[in-house]
């Protein structure tokens, strides 16, 4: 069961503060609420007025009572180059700018609204660099104070605070997957093996610059997930499949609305009966090109690809021949990642032009996924095709696949027109 609907109907590509107001309405928001918001302004359609109104909407909906929230960041964050690093470089620590609540810019990357409503007349932000958050509103100061610097998504952090004035999280077209909430979740869990990334970060106090020892679970992957969905899109998913939150159209994106504290609690529970058992040791893969030996596993893994991509079962045996043309095929090389016990990965290189490679069956077992394997395979094939006298390399991905489309970002690829590639 999905859960409860509101109106479906389309809006037409042009798209006013008021038709916001009253879709957001019709959703669930309330004069008085407390909303967290996440949105896609492209997905809504042509904004009347540009991407502030989508703010404005918002703010009518939920009245002079109400308080809105984004999660936004700081776009000058070191974060990326300190995480983990065993020391810092004195010209870093000398030269980097320090985070100051007031003027360092909001993450443009999560939403072009972060930045929109960290200026907006009246907003607060918190004081934490990298888990910063702004509001604006009757609660934006409660709920952005006092924001701890360890552990920024902890029982004191302004998520938490969001659960306790019963507030509410408002999807605009972006993902399930962008669920901020759910990190919260994930410190409240009482599971084992969590990640911990600790890191300084230059703050300002006193109009002086200090930099910040930092603890904190790693929200790129605080736990060990290995399944092909993203973590987050799989507890949203069956939130709503057991017949939680609201969804429905504001524009022409696919929005929805859940209640903070019950989707968290949802979330504690179901990462615990997830995680409470340590995940089992993966055992080290090795990657070599493949030969006629490795053809019944190669086909199983060709199988398990074909299902995870369609959701229905394909028989091994029926990709024989498909397998003996990969093998036989000179202008490929079939690359495989084994472990003492299994293939677990496979990638085929082909030389498309004299100057182009081309990437095709991208996989690795779910088992094995966040390990390093894809990239070894990439490494390998990269290796292959330049040696083969190419300058560049693409492959074709679904514009849905938000997972692969990470996975391939970390590895230098950006998208082009028709595909995703890289220099070699």
């Amino acid at each position: 069961m999905a859960g409860r609907c509101c109106s479906m109907t389309h809006s037409p590509g042009l798209v006013t503060r008021g038709q916001i107001a009253l879709q957001v309405k019709e959703l669930g928001v309330s004069p008085g609420d407390t909303v967290m918001l996440h949105a896609s302004v492209g997905s809504i359609g042509w904004i009347a007025g540009g991407p502030s109104e989508v703010l404005g909407g918002v703010l009518d909906a939920i009245g002079a009572d109400g308080t809105l929230m984004m999660y936004v960041g700081w776009e000058g964050s070191p974060y990326d180059l300190l995480v983990n690093a065993p020391q810092v470089p004195p010209a870093i620590l000398a030269l980097w700018p320090p985070y100051d609540p007031a003027t360092s810019r909001a993450m443009h990357a999560w939403s072009i609204l972060t930045e929109y409503l960290r200026t907006w007349p009246g907003a607060r932000r918190s004081q934490h660099p990298d888990s910063s958050f702004a509001a604006v509103g009757r609660l934006a100061d409660e709920l952005t104070r006092d924001h701890p610097l360890q552990y920024g998504m902890s029982e004191s952090s302004p998520l938490a605070k969001l659960c306790q004035h019963n507030g509410k999280v408002l999807l605009l077209g972006a993902p399930l997957s962008s669920l901020t909430l759910l990190h919260h979740a994930e410190h409240l869990a009482d599971v084992p093996n969590k990640r911990i990334v600790r890191y300084k970060a230059p703050i300002l106090r006193d109009e002086n610059k200090a930099w910040i020892d930092i603890e904190e679970f790693d929200t790129t992957e605080c736990l060990p997930w290995r399944k092909p969905i993203d973590m987050f899109e799989a507890i949203a998913r069956q939130y709503l499949q057991e017949g939680h939150g609201v969804v429905g159209r504001v524009g022409a994106a696919t929005s929805y609305l859940f209640d903070a504290a019950e989707l968290t609690q949802f979330a504690v529970d179901w990462i615990e009966e997830q995680f409470l058992e340590p995940p089992k040791e993966v055992s080290e893969a090795q990657v070599r090109i493949a030969d006629d030996r490795d053809h019944r596993e190669l086909a199983d893994l060709y199988a398990a690809m074909e299902e995870e991509r369609t959701g229905t079962p394909v028989s091994s045996s029926r990709l024989s021949t498909r397998i003996d043309e990969l093998l036989e095929d000179r202008d490929r090389q079939v690359l495989i990642a084994e472990t003492s016990e299994q293939l677990v990965g496979m990638l085929v290189a082909r030389v498309e032009s004299a100057q182009r490679g081309v990437l095709e069956y991208a996989f690795v077992d779910s088992g094995y996924r966040r390990h390093g394997i894809l990239r070894e395979l990439e490494i390998e094939a990269s290796t292959y095709l330049r040696e083969q006298g190419c300058s560049a390399v693409g492959f074709e991905l679904d514009a849905d696949n938000q997972v692969a489309r990470e996975a391939w970002t970390a590895l230098g690829y950006t998208p082009s027109r028709e595909s995703w590639e890289r220099p070699l």
